[in-house]
């Protein structure tokens, strides 16, 4: 089937500089001829008007229309100097929605890497939808999102930061795992950047080669009991206030847990836990705070306790667990000092290594854990919720070993902020009319 130009045809095209001649469905796409409304132009060597040189035809990918893929038919005019003394012979016209030797147009290149950036879609599918390759797709989103991604303007704003790793790379036989570390701008929940590495240089690094007035308006830094980064942060964040929030305290508390179970698991039966035994059918109980277990799970705890725990180490150090819950409970500083005192004095008394250790580890952060309640209850949760947008890329992607191609793709989806038209609602709710 074909038809004819008109304007109409042109205006839903909507490329500038452009018009339809033609359209014609072929194998369920539909192939648009078009061309440019100029016709008359001027050398650009020497600026007198050039003569037209016959048409070539050149075919680029453009968006669906209707559910189809579309196909330009790109009539394009050649146009030749008549000019003896002229250097320029002959030369091919331009369009800005087309770029030369180009397979997509703008708009296509464009909306693919809003997909794969803003949508998370995976390159090869956007690929598959729109008929080119893969590399193609990547170029696209690398020249329209390299932009967004490297706009100064991103990084304003920023007055609490959250920092925690993430694995990028697998260990396998010939090297380990690689991780990196991302840089969250707490108020707002999105990534600011993404460092190759875990470590104290690393982080060190992207801090130095900020500006002051950025590290001065920072005031509070969220972050894991790790003391690599929170040495990072002496040299240029020093003014700041660490917070080791309570996710992160309590995630301590229970593995704190689970190893003592798994331990007198092993001395009482002699073998890991099992379905029926009674320390691993509380295991999830162990875990759950207190408040929020049942009348239920509460009997099912003392009972499962009674019969597994018969030195009371489990039950230690899940008290254990409970006294560090309450610090940061506490409704006040006041009270979250005298709680952090019950949970030295419990972990002292009743000897148990594991409860030990963490009571080390609680006193040689005690300064940021009590920070929690100075900054009114700062939390790393928006960095641990842009983790999972990470780990969601990961999967879409089907992992990656190329570190800028996958910092790009999770700047995109998790840092920046796209700027996309409002679809207007067809029918809206309207008072009824009175009779």
């Amino acid at each position: 089937m074909g038809q004819h130009s008109s304007a109409s045809g042109s205006a839903l095209l909507g490329l500038d500089g452009l018009e339809v001649v033609s359209a014609e469905l072929v194998s369920g796409e539909w192939q648009l001829t078009v061309q440019t409304a100029a016709t008359m132009v001027g050398c650009v060597g020497c600026g007198l008007r050039a003569t037209p040189h016959g048409r070539r035809v050149v075919r680029v990918r453009d968006l669906p229309i209707g559910g189809r893929p579309v196909v330009l038919c790109w009539r394009k005019r050649l146009w030749r100097c008549r000019e003896p003394a002229c250097g320029v012979r002959t030369w091919t016209e331009r369009a800005a929605a087309i770029r030369p030797r180009a397979v997509l147009t703008q708009r296509a290149r464009a909306e693919a890497c809003r997909r794969v950036g803003k949508d998370a879609h995976a390159v090869a599918a956007v690929a598959r939808d729109l008929g080119v390759g893969w590399a193609t797709i990547m170029r696209a989103v690398g020249d329209h999102g390299r932009s967004l991604v490297e706009d100064p303007m991103r990084l304003d704003g920023v007055a609490a930061l959250g920092l925690d790793e993430t694995s990028f790379l697998k260990a396998t036989r010939a090297a380990p795992t690689r991780y990196v570390t991302g840089l969250v701008d707490l108020e707002r929940g999105r990534l600011l950047d993404l460092v190759a590495d875990r470590t104290r240089t690393a982080v060190a690094g992207w801090l130095h080669a900020r500006s002051r007035d950025w590290l001065a308006q920072v005031g509070t830094i969220a972050l894991d009991p790790w003391r690599g980064y929170a040495t990072a942060l002496v040299a240029s964040l020093g003014h700041a206030r660490v917070v080791v929030d309570h996710f992160h305290a309590i995630r301590l508390a229970n593995a704190v847990v689970d190893q003592v179970r798994r331990r007198v698991q092993q001395v009482t039966l002699g073998h890991r836990g099992r379905k029926p035994d009674p320390l691993y059918r509380i295991r999830k109980l162990l875990l759950t705070a207190a408040e929020q277990l049942t009348q239920r799970g509460r009997v099912r705890l003392r009972a499962g306790l009674a019969v597994g725990d018969p030195t009371g180490e489990v039950a230690a150090a899940w008290q254990g667990k409970e006294l560090l819950r309450a610090v940061y409970a506490a409704s006040d500083l006041a009270d979250a000092r005298a709680a952090l005192e019950r949970l030295y004095r419990w972990s002292d008394g009743v000897g148990v290594a594991e409860l030990s250790r963490l009571a080390r580890t609680v006193r040689a952060w005690e300064a940021e854990i009590l920070a929690f309640h100075v900054t009114g209850g700062c939390s790393n949760g928006p960095t641990e919720a842009v983790n999972l947008l990470i780990k969601k890329v990961k999967r879409v992607g089907h992992g990656f070993r190329n570190f800028d191609n996958y910092r790009l793709r999770l700047l995109l989806h998790c840092g920046v902020t796209w700027q996309t038209h409002r679809t207007a609602r067809l029918r809206s709710r309207s008072s009824r009319l009175l009779a």
